[in-house]
């Protein structure tokens, strides 16, 4: 008798040289993964067969294995099939799937990878050792010789670090200079002329921080920082990956509900898990109608749908098995490296080659997210179709007008269907046609689409709508295996792991453990349980993750510099201790982000000037142990939104859809009437993957693809000339004289209140004169207009020159 390899290979030397080999990770798991593994999988698999890997059906249950190897017809999986028993209740097996089931026993049920034996950890006890894997720790504060510069216990370390290299502080920056910066870290935008003139006559001692709480309780603080957070979270208001970059109807909703959650002072541990498992918390199912707290939850968990994502809820989920796959190995990483600044993206493949994560480690980690998102299963819908604030009389209303829809997307569905039966049958090919092959191979068929495609915008613009939810939520509570994937290869799946966090993390009191679920459970809780394991006070990194965050925001770069990488290839913190300080105290103050703020600016070291020191440059010419505030280019947003506010045209309503761009002749990605209304804030503005806007990608606003940890801030001729020649600059810079020419007073005066205007300062005695002298200048050259005009034109360009200067895009 022949070894069963050497059976194997007889078989499939003679089989036809043109003859396809099945393979089981291929051809034969994805059959079993739709119609068995429902009831054939995992501790509790009926009849004890679990059918997920090739083993584990070799191995069989109660009756016997599932199959032998060359004998199809004396093989348990193909006999209950071919006689129709199983799967039972569900639909059979077609005549070509019994086919390729049979081909392959029939050849040896050969697998393109040897059955794996489940991989060993080594995690070690030196591993977990590293700093940002052990729990912090509330510090000492230590005792430092410059005890006057000690406004609160920042100061201390950071006092205590500069003293050791013979350092002192900067002394505080000018009260102009410190409210103008304030006014942007905390708003995004300049202080109004009327906070900046209050700010200036106040002489009380609490004077800064009433300025403080002003500005923290300001609407304009959420836009801001919500802002910060849609960077980490990926956020857009595309699908992005194909050509076409839909646009996602309802992802505005998951940035509003970001908005309104800093503006609340939501506590940042119930931040997190919202957006974790805002379904699972909300319990959503047991209401007939939708209170705002469930909505607010629901819209959360947006967070979990800010990946690329092509597929479409009229599409087969073998159309974009490939886009699914991305959307989950995406989704991921913007988990991991948000909430837990860990590269875990690099352990898809092979195991961490610098941090202790394993390849197990990611893809338990994906099993948390494997019950909502389904690369072999149902695709992601564009939408969650729960509506909100509606009676049920007028779900009926709608859903009765709405059938025209319907209709027309079926007729549509129902051509698709035939025409590609037809091209398979034709072509012999055994997967889907991709819709350009369709509209290729059936010129009729492309037209249909373009018609119905007409006639589907007419039909819209008809329609009853009702708000809707871009949500995510468990598809079942028996998802399919999450395998080990080698190579990162979603066709060679190996062993089976559970939902798991890194190893490297889990230990008591930090363990985490996917519930058991009920049979009438609506939801795994597996992301609940990682949302909860994830927000424990003692967490390593949770706490610590954030608070190096807003550190950043206010500093220009985090304590850690990478602040998405704390594992051991990381960025070593600047300061440990003061960081280890702050994270405890975050979570002290009931994870409070407003609280934090308001620590880290009323600092000494917040507060400090931006001047140069010859000490501070040869000491520290980084400037990592804060001698001085580090001066910062304004972020890109907050360039446009200051364009605005200073010339007098900011819409500030909050909320709702995005305004459109459009793409103008010139090529230019530029807000839909730009030049023509007064414009909303730059977060209200839509953010799509394929048109990102001009004027923010010249100052470096980032192209999401995955999501953003950190931008880049660089210096290019096209910011130079966006400022000196774009057409949004010109026409605000117009507005923006407008409002000055309308203050009463000489030129004298004119300028001053420009320069305020813009500078949040008043000019220097040499500054006036020369601008004085730019203005009759001016005049001379436009002396050929009629006044009225000309006095608008010299306003216009010195108006102009201001907006394109170093200080109003910098802070001191």
């Amino acid at each position: 008798m022949f070894p069963a390899i050497s059976f194997v290979s007889l078989v499939l030397a003679a089989l036809p040289a043109a003859a396809a080999v099945p393979q089981f990770e291929k051809d034969i798991l994805p059959l079993l993964e739709a119609k068995c593994t429902k009831c054939h999988a995992g501790s509790e698999a009926q009849g004890g067969l679990d059918v997920r890997t090739r083993a584990g059906l070799l191995k069989g249950g109660k009756s016997g294995a599932g199959f032998m190897a060359g004998e199809p017809d004396r093989s348990l999986v193909y006999f209950q099939t071919r006689s129709g028993k199983m799967p039972p209740g569900g639909p059979k097996l077609a005549d070509a799937e019994l086919e390729l089931l049979r081909r392959w026993i029939e050849v040896g049920a050969p697998a393109l990878q040897p059955d794996a034996a489940p991989s060993q950890s080594h995690i070690s006890d030196k591993d977990r050792e590293h700093w940002a894997f052990q729990p912090p720790r509330r510090p000492a504060v230590p005792a430092v010789k410059a005890r006057t510069r000690v406004t609160n216990t920042i100061d201390a370390f950071v006092l205590a670090a500069l003293e050791k290299k013979g350092l002192a502080m900067n002394p505080e920056a000018p009260k102009a200079a410190l409210l103008r910066r304030l006014a942007f870290d905390l708003t995004g935008m300049p202080p109004s002329t009327e906070l900046l003139a209050r700010f200036l006559a106040d002489t009380r001692p609490d004077a800064y921080e009433r300025a403080v709480d002003e500005l923290l309780s300001s609407p304009r603080y959420g836009e801001r920082w919500a802002r910060q957070w849609l960077d980490i979270a990926g956020y857009a208001d595309s699908e992005g990956v194909l050509d076409a970059d839909v646009v996602r109807p309802n992802a505005w909703r998951y940035r509003d509900y970001v908005i309104r959650a800093f503006n609340n002072d939501k506590p940042y541990d119930q931040f997190v898990r919202e957006q974790l498992a805002g379904d699972e918390l909300s319990e959503y199912w047991k209401h007939d109608g939708l209170p705002r707290d469930v909505v607010d939850k629901l819209e959360a968990t947006g967070f979990l749908r800010t990946a690329v994502d092509a597929t479409r809820d009229d599409f087969l989920p073998k159309d974009f098995a490939e886009y699914q796959w991305r959307t989950l190995f995406d989704t991921e990483q913007i988990v991991a490296s948000s909430l837990m600044g860990l590269t875990m993206q690099c352990s898809r493949c092979h195991d961490h080659k610098y941090e202790p994560i394993t390849q197990r480690d990611y893809y338990g980690l994906q099993a948390v997210l494997a019950s909502a998102i389904r690369p072999t299963g149902p695709v992601l819908p564009t939408y969650k179709r729960i509506v909100v604030d509606a009676t049920k009389a007028e779900q009926e209303r709608a859903a009765e007008n709405n059938k025209p829809l319907e209709a027309v997307a079926k007729a549509l569905r129902d051509l698709q269907a035939a025409r590609r039966q037809q091209y398979r049958a034709r072509h012999a090919k055994k997967d889907q046609a991709s819709e350009d092959e369709l509209k290729v191979e059936f010129p009729e068929y492309a037209d249909k689409a373009a018609a119905t495609a007409k006639e589907l915008t007419e039909v819209t613009g008809k329609l009853v709508t009702l708000p809707t939810i871009r949500m995510l939520n468990d598809i079942d509570v028996t998802p399919p295996p999450t395998y080990v994937l080698r190579r990162g290869d979603p066709l060679s799946p190996g062993e089976i792991v559970e939902p798991a966090v890194p190893e490297v993390l889990s230990r008591a009191p930090l363990q985490y453990a996917a519930p058991a679920v009920a049979k009438d459970a609506k939801s795994t809780g597996r992301r609940r349980a990682f949302a909860e394991w994830l927000t424990q006070p003692d967490h390593p990194l949770t706490a610590r993750v954030m608070v190096n965050r807003v550190w950043a925001g206010h500093f220009g770069v985090g304590i850690v510099a990478s602040a998405d990488n704390f594992g051991k290839s990381g960025t070593a913190p600047t300061h440990p201790e003061l960081l280890d300080w702050l994270a405890v105290d975050f979570v002290k103050n009931g994870w409070s982000l407003k609280k934090l703020h308001k620590t880290i600016v009323m600092s000494s070291a917040y507060r400090q000037s931006a001047e140069s020191r010859a000490d501070g440059l040869s000491a520290d010419a980084e400037n990592k142990l804060l001698w001085r505030m580090s001066p910062r280019r304004l972020e890109a947003e907050s360039v446009r939104d200051a364009i605005l506010t200073v010339a007098g045209r900011m819409d500030e309503r909050m909320f709702g859809e995005p305004v459109k761009v459009i793409t103008k002749p010139s090529g230019e990605v530029v807000p839909e009437k730009e030049l023509d209304e007064p414009g909303r804030r730059t977060v209200y503005q839509l953010v799509r993957r394929s048109q990102p806007q001009s004027l923010l990608n010249a100052f470096d606003a980032p192209v999401m693809e995955i999501n953003c940890a950190r931008r880049v801030t660089t210096t290019s001729a096209t910011q130079a000339l966006a400022l000196m020649n774009g057409e949004f600059v010109t026409a605000q810079a117009e507005h923006f004289a407008q409002r000055v020419m309308k203050s009463s007073g000489d030129d004298t005066a004119r300028i001053r209140e420009a320069v305020r205007t813009a500078f949040s300062r008043d000019p220097r005695p040499a500054e006036l004169d020369r601008l004085l002298t730019f203005v009759r200048s001016q005049e001379g050259r436009y002396s050929d207009l009629p006044e009225a005009e000309r006095r608008v034109r010299v306003y216009r360009d010195l108006c102009q020159a201001l907006l394109g200067a170093n200080e109003f895009i910098y802070l001191d």
